[in-house]
C-alpha cells in the first residue's frame, strides 16, 4: 500500500527553550505515527536548522532524530532528503549510515503511478539574484572544505548564529514571491509533472491546475503541516497534537 509523506522546514535546534522542547516532541511523535502505514518519507529540506557534516563528528543534540530515521528505514519505509539551504553540507553519513536517500538539489520521483517534482524552493523568487551567488559560494567545495578544518565546536555554534539571522530574513521577504513559486510550479506541469511540492517559505500553500497540484509544505515551527499522498491523491494537512 502506498502511503508517503513530505515534510519540510522542520528546523530542529533553532531554539534554545522548553518551546523547542516540546516542539521536538511532537515532530518525534508525528514520525513514529508515520511508521503504521508509511511506504515514503520526503524530506524536503532544513530538517535541522543547521547540518554541516564533518568527517567524524554528528551534533550530539540530533541523535534521537536520527534514530528514529534509521528504524524508519529498518521498517521498510523509503526515505529522501533534499538539501535545503540550512544543510551547509549533506556528506555520506545520512545515506551510509541511517539509509537515507539525498539529493543536493532537486529530486524527481514516480510514486503510485504519479510524477513529483521536489525542490527546497531556495533561490526560486526573482528577486533573490543576491542569494543564488552566496549559494555558489557556500556550496563550494573548497570552500566547504576550508571550513571542516574549523573544529567543530567554534564551527557548529557560529554556523546556527548564521543559520538563525537567516531564517528570520527568508520568513520576512517571503511574504512577496508567492507568484514566482506558482509560476515554477506551473512549468514544472508543463513538463509533465503531476505534483510540485517545496518548501523553504514556512508558508503552506496550495494551488492546482487541471489535475496538477503544487504545495508548498509550511514550516514546523509555527504551522505544523504536512502533505500525504494516498495512491490516489495528495493533501496538504496539519498536525495538531499537543
Amino acid at each position: 500500500m502506498i502511503k508517503a509523506y513530505f515534510i519540510s522546514d522542520l528546523h530542529i535546534g533553532a531554539e534554545a527553550n522548553s518551546k523547542e522542547q516540546e516542539r521536538q516532541k511532537k515532530i518525534l511523535h508525528f514520525l513514529e505515527m508515520i511508521a503504521i502505514d508509511a511506504s515514503h518519507l520526503c524530506i524536503v529540506g532544513d530538517l535541522f536548522d543547521f547540518w554541516f557534516e564533518y568527517k567524524y563528528v554528528v551534533p550530539k543534540k540530533y541523535f534521537d532524530f536520527l534514530y528514529v530515521l534509521k528504524k524508519l528505514v529498518q521498517s521498510g519505509v523509503e526515505i529522501h532528503y533534499l538539501t535545503g539551504n540550512h544543510d551547509f553540507y549533506l556528506g555520506h553519513f545520512l545515506d551510509e549510515y541511517i539509509g537515507i536517500k539525498t539529493w543536493p538539489n532537486d529530486c524527481k520521483l514516480e510514486i503510485g503511478g504519479k510524477k513529483f517534482y521536489l525542490f527546497h524552493g531556495d533561490g526560486v523568487a526573482s528577486r533573490d539574484v543576491g542569494y543564488r551567488i552566496l549559494k555558489k559560494i557556500l556550496r563550494n567545495k573548497l570552500n566547504l572544505k576550508l571550513y571542516r578544518w574549523l573544529h567543530p565546536d567554534l564551527g557548529i555554534p557560529f554556523a546556527r548564529v548564521i543559520s538563525g539571522s537567516s531564517r528570520k530574513y527568508t520568513k520576512k521577504k517571503n511574504l512577496q514571491d508567492e507568484m514566482d513559486y506558482k509560476n515554477f510550479a506551473e512549468s514544472r506541469f508543463r513538463e509533465g509533472f503531476d505534483y510540485v511540492l517545496m518548501g523553504h517559505r514556512h508558508m503552506p500553500l496550495e494551488h492546482k491546475v487541471g489535475n496538477s497540484k503544487y504545495i508548498n509544505l509550511g514550516d514546523w515551527l509555527d504551522n505544523f503541516t504536512y502533505a500525504v499522498f494516498d495512491g490516489i491523491d495528495l493533501e496538504l494537512k496539519y498536525y495538531n497534537r499537543e
